[in-house]
């Protein structure tokens, strides 16, 4: 055979092959079009409706893009992977409709999507049969149905001919695809699709990331969180023999003294700043009981902001150095608090004491809820259940001190309180609060000035709410112990704008870090003799929880008694590039990051040997103070008065189960004016039946009454 024949024939088969690849081009469309239609049916169950679905849609459509994105890249990795289209898409619809349909029933039931995390580190809050079971109805079912039934037929349709065969070629090429594809979608490289398109996460709260980037892409840029290292050696027997090394440790006195814990949003201490001056002093009371009770400085792991990362551990003893490399990045309270830690909750109720978190703040915020649930708990009182009484535009510090002495009151035995106190949350311009009452005159800016001034008036609230609480309990025979510290420094703008102004931090300054970590903490306390007491200590804030159980005699936990013991080697934790600086070498913790990784991610294998792995969580616990009850209803012509308790401000009235204007009287009662035209009409003649529910600002349902019968008029 010829040269020239043998080219021909070649080009021959070329040109077959390109053909019947042209001739299966309708059929290769449809690889561009399936991944589109699941995506949508995904996001539909995550959502719950179509409304919600195309309000979304309407709203963020670049985000819609990048979910497509999402199951298109995992389309074409299964046809690479299998080589069959028609499999490869069933196998998807079998991945993601479940866990859409899963994320909206969780959303429905508890206001929260279903994250990574829940299936990965097996989230024990999430009820899957009681959230699916409240979620699916026939109107989503029959959706489903007839989304697979379409599928089905289009797919007879187009490909009744003949099935698209891929070649290995054309397979290999979907690999590549689907390599940069997933690399930009997970790493933001070498496509940066976040940048492009302006996209962003809100830590503090995943449920707006969810709902703004949508459930596909947002479970795509949660993935990272999953990374988390196991320490080398980590076994039963190496958690075993850490432990035998722990001695165990008696409670010191018989007493049992309340323990309140109480945080000071962004609470610092100003007046550090020498170049700029105060007509008074914003924390005088503070500064009076640092010189007679234990006080000193709290290294803090953050600046700013993420409150909760300072909380979770003073509450567990877990420190935030030891999540990787970017720990600024990590919320453990949203991430990894999915079953029972071992925290100053619980080890107070096992001793009898009641536990009780106070937060004036929404109950959803840093998924607060599951959090102190997890931590065990009793009771956690939200900002839902707090009376009106703010001071600038959140709640004031003194009614946070009325909810820990009504607590203190309420129960027969021992409390531990742990507070939170919101007055000086950022933003701090002028005209925050009503009226400035302390002046500052330095050589800085107007704009730092004002920042200033509006600063020092919320800490001197903070610092009126700390001396009410000591004032309080230095007059009761009960002993108590309180443990009092600021959070992490406050956000003075962008790039330390303030603190630069006032000169407080200099150019390129090589103690910047700690300039603008140390908090001040106090442990005051009316029980024990003044030589106990100790000055200016430095701390991490996962030492402060053992710290205080130790001063206050009462018996802690193996692992409360192991930092208690470090605390006393290494008192301070700082970032892990600045361990050398402080002298501290890696096998110095590695018990501790062992121990931790027992707690939060291993087998809870020191739980397990003391016997509380699965006593942690309270079957009791209760958001607020439970749901409300009706007592009485009196009606006079178009006015109703629903009489009950508990009531709040967060209670609304339904009728029918239709939403009715009502205003609330501060205490035990909640008025309707049915002549409001805002109000539905009630038929005439008809029974109707009145119910109280509580809701979130997120409009997610967190309590409800009984139905009770509405008075004929």
């Amino acid at each position: 055979m010829d040269e020239w024949t043998c080219t021909k024939r070649t080009g021959v088969t070329q040109m077959t092959t390109l053909l019947q690849w042209l001739k299966h081009l309708p059929s290769r469309f449809m690889i561009l079009v399936l991944p589109f239609f699941l995506m949508v049916m995904v996001e539909y169950l995550e959502r719950g409706s179509y409304e919600e679905l195309h309000k979304w849609v309407m709203n963020h459509p670049l985000s819609m893009v990048l979910a497509y994105f999402v199951v298109g890249t995992l389309y074409v990795f299964l046809i690479a992977l299998t080589g069959k289209s028609r499999l490869s898409f069933w196998l998807l619809c079998v991945m993601l409709l479940p866990l859409g349909a899963i994320s909206g029933s969780k959303l429905k039931a508890i206001g929260a999507p279903y994250y990574p995390w829940d299936l990965y580190f097996n989230n024990q809050i999430v009820e899957y049969r009681t959230f699916l079971k409240g979620y699916l109805n026939l109107r989503i079912l029959g959706i489903v149905m007839l989304f697979l039934v379409l599928i089905a037929l289009l797919f007879h349709l187009a490909l009744r001919r003949k099935r698209i065969q891929f070649t290995w070629m054309e397979r290999c090429i979907y690999a590549v695809i689907t390599i940069v594809m997933a690399t930009s979608l997970y790493m933001d490289k070498p496509i940066p699709f976040m940048n492009l398109y302006g996209i962003y996460t809100v830590p503090w709260d995943q449920t707006i990331t969810y709902d703004e980037n949508g459930y596909l892409y947002s479970s795509v840029q949660m993935l990272g969180f999953l990374n988390v290292a196991k320490p080398d050696g980590y076994s039963k027997k190496a958690v075993a023999s850490i432990l035998a090394k722990i001695p165990d440790k008696p409670a010191a006195s018989d007493k049992k003294p309340n323990i309140i814990v109480m945080l000071g949003e962004s609470f610092w201490d100003p007046t550090l700043m020498k170049n700029i001056t105060f007509s008074q002093d914003p924390i005088p009371n503070l500064h009076r009981l640092q010189k007679s009770y234990t006080s000193g400085w709290m290294l803090s792991p953050q600046f700013g902001g993420s409150t909760a990362n300072v909380e979770f551990e003073v509450l567990s003893g877990n420190s935030m150095r030891f999540f990787g490399k970017s720990p600024d990045k990590i919320l453990p309270y949203i991430e990894y608090m999915n079953h029972g830690v071992d925290s100053l909750a619980s080890i107070m109720t096992r001793q009898g004491y009641t536990a009780t978190s106070i937060n004036p703040f929404f109950s959803y915020f840093f998924d607060s809820r599951k959090v102190y649930k997890h931590f065990g708990f009793s009771r956690f009182i939200s900002s839902e259940y707090f009376p009106n009484d703010f001071e600038g535009p959140n709640y004031a510090d003194r009614a946070v001190v009325k909810k820990i002495i009504e607590e203190t009151e309420k129960s027969p035995g021992p409390d531990f309180i742990f507070a939170n106190t919101m007055e000086n949350h950022h933003p701090f311009k002028p005209g925050k609060f009503s009226k400035n009452t302390i002046e500052v005159t330095g050589d800085i800016t107007s704009e730092s000035k004002g920042i200033l001034e509006t600063y020092a008036q919320g800490i001197s609230g903070t610092d009126k709410a700390l001396q009410a609480l000591v004032d309080y309990y230095s007059k009761k025979s009960e002993p108590t112990i309180l443990l009092f510290f600021g959070d992490h420094f406050p956000f003075f703008e962008d790039d330390y704008k303030v603190y630069r102004d006032a000169k407080y931090v200099l150019p390129n300054d090589p103690d910047l870090y700690t300039k603008t970590h140390y908090t001040p903490f106090l442990i005051w306390n009316n029980f024990l003799p003044a030589d106990q007491e100790q000055l200016n200590l430095k701390m991490s804030p996962s030492f402060l929880g053992p710290k205080l159980l130790h001063m206050a005699g009462v018996k802690g936990s193996y692992y409360t008694d192991y930092l208690y013991d470090l605390s006393q080697k290494i008192p301070v934790i700082p970032p892990n590039d600045m361990w050398e600086k402080y002298n501290i070498h890696a096998s110095d913790l590695s018990d501790y990051m062992m121990l931790q990784y027992d707690n939060l991610f291993g087998g809870r294998y020191g739980y397990e040997a003391k016997g509380f792995k699965d006593t942690i969580v309270q079957p009791g616990y209760i958001l607020g103070y439970g749901d409300p009850v009706i007592s009485k209803v009196i009606r006079n012509d178009n006015k109703i008065q629903v009489v009950g308790k508990p009531f709040y401000s967060s209670c609304n009235v339904y009728i029918d189960d239709k939403l009715f204007k009502s205003n609330f009287d501060g205490e035990d009662t909640l008025y309707v004016d049915l002549s409001d035209k805002e109000n539905p009409a009630l038929e005439s003649g008809k029974s109707h039946e009145v119910e109280v529910r509580v809701y979130d600002d997120k409009k997610m349902k967190i309590g409800q009454s009984a139905l009770y019968p509405l008075p004929q008029s």
